[in-house]
């Protein structure tokens, strides 16, 4: 079993290795879009309540460059997690056929999903420590992966529900109105909206922004949300997947 886990995991990795786009995606985004959101942005004075009720005076530029590590983070996963899934499909229920078991096709997915978000979440800290360096890597680092993890699965679960045109207009749009918009301390003092409380984007920023400019890590709290969304998300996509392979 273990060896042809790795080798559909060997498999899956060169398959997405071999799509020039999408390595583009990965590697060219992220700078584009940090950069050039940092450097668009005003240095204006602004400030800023923290998730534990500390205020700090920070800068609209550094607020901006903190936030757009995790949307482009979780708009590339999300992307990638709806090319993982519609391209494998149908050789995943092939292989099924041909004697694979459900979960020896759907792990090798989840390990694409995970290594490509780790690569994302590399080159967007890196274009990111240009600008910008957080208080506290640790938390800073685990929020961005944690949300860059949540919509691969977010995008995993569209791709295999409504199919690749539907979920990459969803993952085009989600992501900035979650954490771009309704996650965004510029656009609110303290706590964002009841509503945007809901979402997923919301326990990774409130990690991301407090390990951005505090002293001390205390938002600890909103690391169950987040890990409820990944759990949760991990469980439903499995299940789709296992019913879809069959």
């Amino acid at each position: 079993m273990m060896d042809r886990t790795l080798t559909a995991t060997r498999m899956g990795l060169l398959d997405q290795i071999r799509r020039p786009l999408l390595v583009v995606m990965l590697a060219v985004i992220p700078i584009i879009f940090i950069t050039w959101g940092a450097k668009a942005t005003p240095l204006t004075p602004h400030r800023l309540t923290l998730p534990d009720g500390t205020r700090v005076l920070s800068d609209t530029r550094a607020i901006m460059t903190v936030m757009d590590v995790p949307v482009a983070i979780a708009f590339l996963g999300g992307l990638v997690g709806v090319f993982v899934v519609t391209a494998a499909l149908q050789s995943d229920r092939r292989l099924v056929v041909a004697g694979y078991t459900p979960t020896e096709v759907i792990v090798p997915r989840l390990v694409v999903l995970t290594l490509a978000v780790l690569v994302i979440s590399v080159v967007s800290l890196v274009v990111m420590a240009f600008t910008f360096t957080p208080n506290l890597w640790g938390p800073f680092i685990v929020g961005n992966v944690l949300a860059g993890l949540t919509y691969a699965e977010l995008g995993a679960l569209a791709g295999a529900l409504i199919g690749r045109l539907g979920a990459v207009y969803l993952m085009f749009f989600l992501p900035n109105i979650d954490i771009g918009i309704a996650q965004d301390p510029l656009f609110f003092n303290g706590d964002p909206q009841a509503w945007a409380r809901g979402l997923p984007g919301y326990g990774p920023t409130r990690m991301i922004v407090e390990s951005s400019f505090a002293k001390d890590f205390t938002a600890v709290g909103a690391l169950l949300p987040a890990l409820a969304w990944f759990v949760g998300l991990t469980v439903i996509l499995v299940l789709v997947l296992r019913h879809e392979v069959k």
